[in-house]
């Protein structure tokens, strides 16, 4: 039993490991992660080549011209009147009119282009400056009129306009050893969100190989010539472990990646991973002050327990890999195609969507009622406890976790093996729930 059960385990992981598509994706997804990442980010670069580079501006009440900044993005010309306007230029131009004091009339202004929308960037500085001086002209307006020392006016709206801002620092105190300890922020969050993301991306993609292989051999026949040599409950367990362990050496080979990108980004920027050392609060108080932002996010970001996260996301995928897996092969199994299948495993799919949106909902509030039960849930704990790992966790709230995902898992593949036994040599007929569940009850 154990001979056969070691053969379709072997030849499930080396007809997966050994083709081109498998190597591909291992080595190159980590690129195209960040590639991902980065892409928005290139975009815009790319798309302010076609953005608008100068704009004209006609000022007939010879007030806000002089308050329009050029710089590297965009430069203001000014023109005394639209027709003046160069009708050869090479780069994208837009005309800025202001024929009114906008004190007198707000909509005296107009910003005429040939773009649809222009660019935010560029007509939200306009709206910005134009704003304030209508404000600093009213303000003048108002201390003259009500016999205000312009110096006071000038000290307020000097407080009023300081960028210190006051940020309160969120600490932890354990409730069994009192200690405290300065508490994750919005880094954490965005990690567990992509965990979250990455999780129920990984049990959806192999659950989706574990039944795409049963429907194949069985619409193929071959599953008969197996089953001739091999009990159903070896077959079933084969392919699971068998395409669960091309997920883990896939995930070893991410992980070794990751932590070797991490550990030498660490080098470089000499980052203290302890948040409460004097380096990483005086990184944050930088950061407040509008100075080092990079080198303080990446503080917080490797402040968070990363052996946690790791052993976590591994055990979870197991887990969760294990429960979902056995679900794909039961549902499989009674589909006579691939199509049928699709139909077949709607419940499953709605369910690790319910865990997925729970997941990022759960992010707003780690430690919250729905995020503590929703984790505790088999069926949802391997997706939403992903954005409660880069947070300290209590261990027995993980314990139990891992203790009743595995349990269920176990009781799940022994609840599929008795309807894929039967499944897999159903033909012709198109299987209805009840029907699946009626073989529960098969000798």
């Amino acid at each position: 039993m154990m001979r056969g059960l070691s053969l379709i385990i072997q030849r499930e992981f080396t007809s997966r490991v050994k083709t081109k598509a498998f190597i591909l994706t291992t080595l190159f997804t980590p690129v195209l992660f960040l590639a991902v990442i980065a892409l928005p980010t290139v975009l815009m670069m790319l798309s302010k080549n076609d953005d608008i580079k100068k704009v004209y501006v006609v000022d007939q009440t010879d007030m806000y011209f002089k308050l329009l900044e050029s710089s590297k993005t965009y430069e203001f010309v000014r023109l005394a009147n639209k027709e003046s306007r160069p009708a050869d230029e090479q780069v994208p131009t837009a005309l800025l009119q202001i024929t009114e004091d906008l004190n007198m009339n707000p909509a005296a202004a107009s910003f005429v282009s040939e773009k649809q929308q222009p660019p935010k960037e560029l007509t939200n500085y306009i709206n910005n400056v134009l704003t304030n001086a209508v404000k600093k002209k009213k303000i003048e307006n108002y201390t003259i009129q009500s016999e205000i020392n312009p110096q006071v006016v000038t000290d307020i709206q000097g407080i009023l306009n300081s960028p210190d801002r006051i940020n309160v620092s969120t600490v932890r105190v354990d409730a069994v050893t009192g200690q405290e300890q300065e508490t994750l922020g919005e880094m954490a969050s965005m990690v567990g969100m992509v965990l979250t993301f990455c999780m129920f991306f990984f049990i959806m993609m192999y659950g989706s190989v574990v039944l795409q292989s049963v429907v194949e051999e069985k619409s193929n026949r071959i599953i008969e010539v197996l089953i001739s040599s091999v009990k159903p409950f070896d077959l079933m367990m084969g392919k699971i472990i068998g395409v669960g362990l091309v997920g883990l050496l896939q995930l070893a080979v991410w992980l070794v990646i990751g932590g070797g990108a991490m550990i030498a980004i660490q080098m470089y920027f000499g980052i203290n991973v302890d948040m409460n050392s004097a380096e990483a609060q005086e990184a944050m108080t930088m950061v407040n002050a509008g100075g080092m932002q990079v080198p303080a996010s990446l503080a917080e970001f490797y402040s968070i327990n990363w052996v946690q996260v790791a052993v976590s996301f591994v055990l979870y995928f197991v887990g969760g890999y294990l429960l979902f897996a056995s679900l794909f092969a039961m549902f499989g199994s009674g589909a006579n195609d691939s199509q049928e299948a699709q139909q077949l495993i709607m419940p499953i799919t709605i369910l690790l969507l319910v865990a997925f949106y729970t997941g990022f909902a759960a992010a707003r509030n780690p430690e919250g009622a729905m995020a503590f039960w929703c984790s505790l849930i088999p069926f949802t704990s391997p997706v939403v406890m992903m954005v409660r790992a880069p947070f300290e966790i209590p261990l027995w709230e993980l314990a139990l976790s891992v203790v009743l995902l595995f349990v269920t898992a176990i009781l799940m593949v022994k609840l599929a093996a008795k309807i894929y036994r039967v499944g897999i040599l159903m033909y012709g007929k198109k299987i209805s729930f009840a029907e699946m569940f009626k073989w529960l009850t098969y000798k």
